[in-house]
């Protein structure tokens, strides 16, 4: 009697191929991850676009002083009516970031804010209750490629003009060799892609769940 022998029936076997083909898996989800990455890194914008043209408004992400100085400097040579400084701490004022900027009445402080998304509702809300068309957004390069996807999914019908604040890290030529600004550029990276997952799942929501009344 002879004894029917298949390696693939074994547990060693099946194990093998099990872990084979999850590390097929993984390959294909690392490539698409460093291609994806590659991909981010060329649409970080290096220098603002536009930089001369008038708008109805000017928004500013906060997160550092250098943003803040270029916002005031625009909004000093009237390139813009109304000025939002969107993630401000609660506990400052107006008198202590503006200074002495003139006009002070078309100058908002956003105290709402707490991340991105919330600079973009923030910044919706705004838009909206100033009637706002065209809009300068000033941000970190970096953090460039998130901010106008969050705010054009909320403001699709706006003109939104992307002016960068270039840190000192992206000046360098091969600045992707800087370690602590390459892990910067792929913790944004990561959140951007979180963001473009989000974004479909919350409209799927939207259309699936009725609202109340409906």
């Amino acid at each position: 009697m002879r004894l029917k022998y298949s390696l693939r029936t074994t547990p060693l076997a099946f194990l093998v191929l099990y872990s084979l083909r999850l590390l097929s898996i993984a390959a294909l989800g690392g490539g698409l991850w460093l291609t994806g990455l590659i991909l981010f890194t060329s649409i970080i914008p290096s220098a603002p676009l536009d930089s001369t043209r008038a708008t109805d408004g000017i928004v500013i992400f906060t997160g550092g002083p250098t943003r803040l100085g270029v916002a005031l400097e625009l909004f000093q040579q009237h390139r813009a009516q109304y000025l939002l400084i969107s993630g401000v701490n609660p506990e400052s004022t107006l008198n202590e970031i503006v200074g002495k900027q003139a006009d002070k009445s078309q100058i908002t402080l956003g105290y709402d804010a707490l991340d991105t998304i919330g600079n973009a509702e923030e910044t919706a809300a705004w838009v909206s209750a100033h009637h706002i068309k065209t809009l300068r957004l000033i941000t970190s390069n970096y953090h460039m490629p998130r901010s106008l996807f969050e705010l054009r999914y909320l403001l699709p019908t706006v003109k939104i003009i992307p002016h960068p604040v270039v840190g000192k890290g992206f000046l360098k030529s091969k600045w992707w060799l800087d370690p602590s600004t390459l892990h910067l550029v792929i913790q944004e990276y990561n959140k951007f892609l979180f963001a473009l997952i989000r974004r479909p799942i919350q409209d799927i929501q939207k259309r699936l769940i009725p609202r109340e009344g409906e």
